[in-house]
């Protein structure tokens, strides 16, 4: 759909974050299925994909993010053709890692890698859509890594 289309709230289902630290590393996820983008399910308190994006980054990183930037919304017809939900990615630079603490979510634990080292150990979905994301959010967002 493009990083400028903006859903419904309501039709938004899920947010991801791609964190970059000001090293150009990504900041990745250890979980079930592999090492992956912090994110998840938008929460009925939350009011916007930042929040949840935010949220998802703690819980499953623990880095608090500086300012996000839409990066893609991707369209789900998951529920049917009349019944469209949302994802929203975002990406942005850490601002603080804390010490990795085990929470109640689904992260056993999280790594730093060189995005295209994430990009070649991706399992967890679509490899080509994820190739996308990171190489678009690291044109718009990361310092050069070069």
């Amino acid at each position: 759909m493009g990083a400028s289309y903006t859903p419904a709230w309501e039709r938004v289902t899920s947010v991801s974050v791609i964190a970059f630290t000001t090293e150009g590393k990504l900041v990745v996820a250890e979980l079930d299925r592999g090492l992956d983008l912090p994110g998840g399910h938008t929460q009925q308190h939350e009011r916007c994909g930042e929040e949840t994006a935010r949220r998802e980054a703690w819980e499953e990183t623990r880095v608090l993010m500086d300012e996000l930037t839409p990066i893609e919304v991707i369209e789900s017809d998951y529920f049917g053709a009349d019944d469209l939900t949302y994802m929203i990615i975002y990406s942005g630079l850490c601002r603080h890692i804390a010490p990795w603490t085990p929470g109640d979510d689904e992260s056993r634990g999280r790594r730093l890698m060189a995005p295209e080292v994430f990009l070649s150990r991706y399992t967890a979905g679509d490899p080509e859509l994820m190739t996308y994301l990171v190489t678009t959010a690291k044109a718009r967002i990361a310092p050069s890594t070069d």
